[in-house]
């Protein structure tokens, strides 16, 4: 029976920053970065490999929090990690000591995140199968029985949730030849940074929309007269027919938001996402009673699923976006998955950034087989980085294709750790 013998955590960051790539109103000089967990067994071809997702200082720190829970791992065996693997993730989430830097938020979520992206990662390849066909073929209960409903059990039951799942699974043959044979639509971000000059932006939208794109999401939240100006200029070249979002990332306080939704609606919006702070559970319900039906969307900087779980129960977003490394991976994700399906509220997820598009395409998957009751479909995608890793998502005329090799898609190559891993790869020496 196979084993872990080691856990090695290494800090990746690339200096994304040189070209705006990822700015936003918040963050503007964005170096996406990951701590990258490997996990090495006694069988020399069966590696996990995990990472959380950050963009520069900070990472450090997620490295180091990795680190506190090496000893828990190192001698067990797969199968022992596979069967208790919730009981696992609680020592690591409720740790009686470094759960006071959390709990379940922060660098402890995030680190958390990488090690269990490790973990599902090192699972599904040692059952030779991608993550999300893993996960599908479970047992309900066997499912189930991996995750965790702490805090969140007077939403939803494990009874309830067994219920979603197993109506579901009637259809799970047709419902699966439709996931590999079409995939699953998706939008971009990827011509809408904010740092980016309106050409740039203008060439990038009519370059996405004749590659077959009509989904489309940029950045405002600076300065409200260019917020309108650059909606102008995207809804000019993508058409009415054609879908816009936007996002502040936090940058406006509830009035503002109100006030600048109300200015920006003219732009026919899919979406507005986090135009506030993202604990603000009653500002968002407020601003959604005032901004004439426009659709809030949030989940990007929602640390875990008791946060998730009042943004639902409160009604207070409209399309829920899970982030497969902001939350503490599938333990929490296919829980909060299961709220949004009871609740009746479509989740497009949050992805980008080094690895969150391999990630999500899975969840995307398990959600629309086994887990939601809403025809909404969609998720995100930012080809950031993806040049750095050996296996990214595929996407072909606005679909990510359904990934069919064993784990969880995300392997940092290693020309590229060699390179940018902080601060002693090739191109950090000596800056």
């Amino acid at each position: 029976m196979s084993k872990i013998i080691d856990i090695i955590v290494k800090d990746i960051r690339f200096p994304t920053s040189l070209d705006n790539l990822g700015s936003d109103s918040v963050h503007v000089d964005c170096d996406y970065s990951a701590a990258y967990v490997e996990i090495f067994t006694d069988d020399k071809d069966l590696k996990g490999i995990g990472l959380t997702f950050t963009i520069g200082k900070g990472n450090d720190l997620c490295v180091a929090c990795i680190e506190h829970f090496k000893p828990l791992f190192i001698n067990k065996n797969i199968a022992e990690i596979e069967k208790n693997i919730n009981s696992l993730w609680r020592s690591c989430t409720n740790h009686s000591q470094l759960r006071w830097i959390g709990p379940e938020k922060g660098v402890i979520q995030l680190s958390v995140a990488a090690l269990f992206n490790g973990l599902w990662d090192l699972i599904s390849k040692y059952h030779r199968k991608p993550l999300w066909k893993y996960i599908v073929d479970l047992n309900t209960e066997d499912l189930l029985n991996k995750l965790s409903f702490t805090y969140i059990d007077d939403v939803i039951t494990k009874e309830e949730a067994f219920n979603i799942i197993e109506d579901k699974k009637n259809n799970i043959q047709i419902a699966t030849q439709s996931i590999i044979k079409n995939g699953f639509p998706c939008y971009t971000t990827a011509a809408g940074w904010l740092g980016y000059s309106d050409e740039k932006m203008i060439n990038l939208t009519k370059k996405y929309l004749s590659e077959g794109w009509t989904h489309f999401k940029m950045k405002v939240g600076q300065n409200i007269d260019r917020d309108i100006h650059r909606c102008k200029l995207v809804r000019e070249i993508i058409g009415k027919d054609n879908l816009l979002m936007i996002d502040a990332n936090q940058a406006w306080s509830v009035k503002e938001s109100i006030e600048n939704i109300n200015k920006l609606k003219e732009f026919d919006l899919y979406f507005v996402e986090e135009p506030t702070n993202p604990d603000d559970i009653l500002g968002f319900k407020k601003i959604k009673n005032s901004v004439g039906g426009v659709k809030l969307a949030t989940g990007e900087m929602c640390q875990n699923r008791i946060i998730f779980k009042q943004f639902l129960e409160n009604k207070s977003l409209d399309f829920c976006q899970i982030d497969s490394c902001r939350l503490a991976s599938l333990n929490e994700i296919i829980p909060i998955l299961l709220m949004s399906s009871k609740l009746n509220i479509p989740v497009i997820a949050h992805a980008g950034g080094v690895g969150l598009c391999e990630y999500v395409q899975h969840l995307n998957i398990i959600n629309q087989l086994i887990i939601t009751n809403n025809t909404t479909y969609l998720s995100e995608y930012a080809e950031s980085c993806s040049e750095h890793l050996t296996n990214p998502s595929i996407i072909k005329n606005g679909r990510y294709v359904t990934p069919m090799n064993s784990g969880y898609s995300a392997i940092i190559k290693e020309d590229s750790i060699k390179k940018f891993q902080f601060p002693n790869g090739d191109y950090w020496k000596g800056k």
